[in-house]
């Protein structure tokens, strides 16, 4: 694995889709092996949602969620 990526987030469910088109864009064209792990900081809007649904999706994204 070339490159992990740690992305603290709160309150981005708004964001979190084109955050994360954006890292695969990069990561593509660099050819990088990675990882994305999303890390959930007390939300409270969906955000923790959109992480559980996007890591089951795929296996290059995993989520924690702290509360």
């Amino acid at each position: 694995m070339d490159i992990s990526v740690v992305v603290p987030l709160y309150n981005e469910a708004e964001s979190l889709p084109e955050l994360t088109s954006w890292i695969e864009r990069v990561m593509k064209a660099n050819s990088f092996s990675y990882e994305i792990i999303f890390v959930n900081d007390g939300s409270k809007d969906s955000t923790w949602k959109i992480i559980q649904e996007l890591a089951a999706s795929d296996p290059f994204y995993s989520g924690i969620s702290l509360s």
